[in-house]
């Protein structure tokens, strides 16, 4: 009798239960921990002193850090293109020059673009806090009637119902009697003596 060289076998596996457990506890503590930051620290009115009011200011945006990071990658980056451009120096003289000027220079451009974005934020912050709160606003904001030219009577259209009966004439109402002046004004019953 022949051997099959290959040898069929079927195999389950099961999820064990700790890839199913801490993924959702990682994302159970996530929501709770963000939560506990936002209500704790963030929603509150800066009222808290030292490291607490830091991780307020933090966590409300209200010093932007970007900009200082920003600021140290230009320098970085321009470092590196520099180092590698006088390492390139001694292999290609042409492609050294161009990539210090250019690569600077471009590194410039993108950087300031960057930084304009964060000062135009800056500035619209601090002319907000300038003109203080607002005034509260209606629901539908109201726009001052716009008085007619001289000369110019807009003109109105009617419009047909399709269901209204065709206009007629209107009559006046019936005219009611006017009291007489000389009438005496009627008097109320008076109620029988005993």
């Amino acid at each position: 009798m022949a051997s099959y060289p290959y040898v069929y076998g079927y195999a389950y596996t099961y999820p064990s239960f700790f890839s199913i457990l801490v993924p959702a506890l990682a994302l159970a503590v996530t929501v709770v921990g963000g939560l506990a930051l936002y209500f704790l620290f963030a929603r509150r009115p800066g009222r808290a002193h030292g490291a607490a009011a830091r991780l307020h200011e933090f966590l409300t945006f209200r010093t932007f850090y970007t900009e200082r990071i920003l600021r140290a990658l230009y320098c970085i980056t321009v470092a590196g293109i520099s180092v590698y451009s006088v390492v390139l120096l001694f292999s290609h003289f042409v492609l050294a020059l161009l990539l210090f000027v250019l690569g600077n220079l471009i590194a410039r451009v993108v950087f300031e673009y960057a930084l304009l974005l964060l000062v135009l934020c800056r500035n619209a912050q601090e002319i907000n806090r300038k003109m203080g709160p607002l005034p509260a606003q209606a629901d539908e904001p109201q726009v001052p009637p716009v008085p007619p030219q001289a000369g110019m009577e807009p003109t109105v259209q009617p419009q047909a119902q399709p269901d209204a009966p065709p206009p007629q004439a209107y009559a006046e109402p019936p005219a009611q009697p006017h009291p007489q002046p000389d009438a005496q004004p009627p008097q109320p019953p008076v109620p029988p003596q005993e």
